[in-house]
């Protein structure tokens, strides 16, 4: 399934556009291979509904639609210009009402219990403030038997990316491990993988990251179930920028 996906990327270049509606470079023009083997870990099913945490642009978003029928689709991000950008090149999903890109403050995840069929967050670990608690979120957030995908770089990987300036966390695969054991998540499963990506001195290093898939597979007591409709928002309304 992940070749195939990558081929179907390849043969459509409107799944990673190189800019995105201003003409400026892409996020996930870039990051192509490190979309595709999140999304195949992910393992979509029909009707699922999948939450991602830092979507960026969206340009990923035609190809993990493509995964499974009936997919409803939730973007947070901390990025109102991200956001901005994310409906205009997924107008038509948005209009179908099959994808929601809303703002978020990057801690508080504004959707009630057990909602996510699906989680996805790739190259966001770096900037969580309170990690034991994100995850509890990203835990609270997903239904039991759903699965949670996060993807980084691994450990000072990092540092190899344009945006060194920035002081950003990093974690090894065993200090991420570390990270979950302490979480309610009940399984883990990391892949470590290699890709090479341009970056904004036209330099192709390689990059190793960590694909991680956690599972919630049991129901704590305090978990509480959803009855809230198709939006599942816990206010009575999250701001889309």
């Amino acid at each position: 399934k992940e070749r195939d996906m990558e081929t179907t990327a390849s043969k459509q270049n409107v799944f990673f556009p190189e800019t995105n509606s201003t003409g400026e470079p892409n996020t996930y023009g870039i990051n192509k291979t490190i979309i595709i083997d999140s999304l195949a870990a992910l393992r979509l099913k029909k009707r699922n509904r999948v939450l991602e945490l830092g979507p960026k642009e969206g340009g990923h978003l035609p190809l993990l639609m493509e995964q499974a029928p009936e997919l409803k689709y939730f973007g947070l991000d901390s990025s109102r210009a991200n956001i901005e950008e994310a409906q205009i090149q997924n107008k038509h999903f948005i209009t179908e009402k099959n994808a929601l890109f809303s703002y978020y403050d990057g801690q508080n995840i504004l959707y009630v219990h057990n909602f996510f069929d699906r989680v996805l967050t790739i190259n966001t670990i770096y900037f969580w403030k309170e990690p034991n608690a994100f995850l509890e979120e990203l835990y609270r957030v997903l239904k039991p038997g759903g699965r949670c995908v996060i993807t980084f770089l691994a450990g000072d990987e990092v540092k190899k990316t344009p945006i060194t300036a920035l002081s950003l966390a990093s974690y090894t695969i065993h200090e991420f491990a570390q990270l979950v054991s302490a979480s309610p998540f009940s399984s883990m499963d990391i892949q470590t993988k290699n890709t090479n990506t341009t970056n904004n001195t036209g330099v192709r290093p390689t990059y190793e990251y960590l694909v991680a898939t956690l599972k919630k597979t049991v129901k704590r007591k305090n978990d509480k179930g959803s009855n809230v409709g198709t939006y599942g928002i816990k206010n009575e309304r999250i701001s889309s920028g």
